[in-house]
């Protein structure tokens, strides 16, 4: 069996029991299938520290031990997808074959990229070099310590030269950055005016997203670490059985025609145009609910929260005067929510993430604990 559910997470640090209890309540709440570790900081890691770490579902693993008191991956995954067909480890990375009977066989590659230019080079031509012995599928994902482009940092300087290293390793693998919902940066250095860069990806071959073209990538709430967890589900996107409804905006967001253009060439010309016409639209409407749903996410939904917002800080507002940031949001979410409704301004093009809302003290009912926009500015 294929899984369906992978967590991939810089932990910063496994060698504590609170690191290692924070891991497995974050395990047993998301049901995960395969679990990827970055920066383990641990020489060795033996089947008591699993059992810990994870609990007794997991009985497969392989592991890069750090060196010193830095570095170090895991990779394990649940009992009933069986052992891997094949394995290896490199100097920065860990690479599992899994060959569930139902489909083909795919790999995964587990990555922690280096810190230092020489070290950064190495390690691009070692995912050239894994790719070349790992064939067919392929998703590769983890802390690369690279960005792609300077929208990928929200200050101070970028290395455009390792940038461009890593954009071509991208193109000639022919891998898909596979969209992160809700989020723009996956580090924060924590500070009062912090630096945020987005470091941790996931990608895949075109084979891979072939298998699993429902697959969807979330984030997590950061706990004691300062990377985000990366939640992959691969059988997120549930494609509806309802009528298709071409929505307008679509055209207007990055990679539409793309998105069309390789679904119109992807089934064959037959002999009969209708049969060929016919086969082309229905891969493209399969192709656009796909993308829409990772591009845009689930828009009742994301109209609902809108509203639940909304109508808290109202409530708020009847008991006590709402804060310079409350205001803000308010006079933010009511002009949007109508236009929302007609689906012509998707929440991401409204540009409000709400971080967090608490109930507090009966003359306080409601406070807005953090406010950022989706284009990472903090108001």
């Amino acid at each position: 069996m294929n899984p369906s559910k992978l967590l991939c997470w810089n932990a910063h640090g496994l060698n504590s029991k609170a690191r290692q209890d924070t891991v497995r309540t974050l395990v047993n709440s998301g049901r995960f299938e395969v679990v990827c570790l970055q920066e383990t900081k641990m020489a060795g890691i033996s089947r008591g520290c699993i059992l810990s770490l994870l609990g007794s579902e997991f009985s497969h693993w392989i592991e890069l031990p750090a060196v010193g008191a830095s570095g170090g991956s895991l990779v394990a995954w649940r009992h009933e997808l069986g052992p891997a067909t094949a394995f290896r480890s490199d100097t920065f990375s860990l690479s599992v074959q899994f060959s569930p009977a139902s489909s083909q066989a795919w790999w995964l590659t587990c990555v922690y990229g280096p810190q230092g230019d020489d070290n950064k080079i190495l390690f691009i031509q070692e995912i050239r070099t894994v790719r070349a012995a790992c064939p067919g599928p392929w998703l590769l994902l983890g802390d690369f310590n690279l960005i792609t482009n300077s929208e990928d940092k929200n200050s101070g300087t970028v290395n455009r030269a390792m940038m461009g290293r890593f954009r071509r390793l991208i193109s000639d693998l022919e891998l898909k950055d596979l969209p992160l919902l809700g989020r723009k940066f996956t580090w924060s250095n924590r500070q009062d005016s912090p630096t945020l860069v987005k470091l941790d990806r996931v990608f895949c071959s075109l084979e891979w997203e072939q298998m699993f073209p429902n697959c969807m990538l979330q984030s997590g709430a950061t706990e004691g670490s300062d990377h985000c967890p990366l939640i992959l589900g691969l059988n997120d996107v549930y494609p509806g059985k309802a009528r298709f409804h071409f929505e307008g905006f679509w055209t207007s967001l990055e990679g539409f025609q793309d998105v069309v253009a390789a679904a119109w060439t992807s089934e064959p010309v037959s002999s009969c145009p209708f049969d060929t016409l016919a086969r082309k639209f229905r891969a493209t409407v399969r192709n656009l609910l796909s993308w829409s749903q990772k591009k845009v996410g689930h828009v009742n939904s994301q109209l609902a929260l809108a509203r639940e917002v909304l109508h808290q800080l109202e409530i708020a507002h009847d008991c006590r005067g709402l804060s310079r940031l409350e205001l803000w949001l308010k006079n933010k979410l009511t002009p949007h929510c109508l236009p929302f409704l007609s689906c012509s301004v998707p929440l991401p093009e409204v540009g409000l993430a709400l971080v967090g809302l608490r109930m507090v003290t009966p003359t306080q009912p409601c406070s807005i604990l953090m406010l950022a926009t989706v284009k990472g500015k903090t108001s």
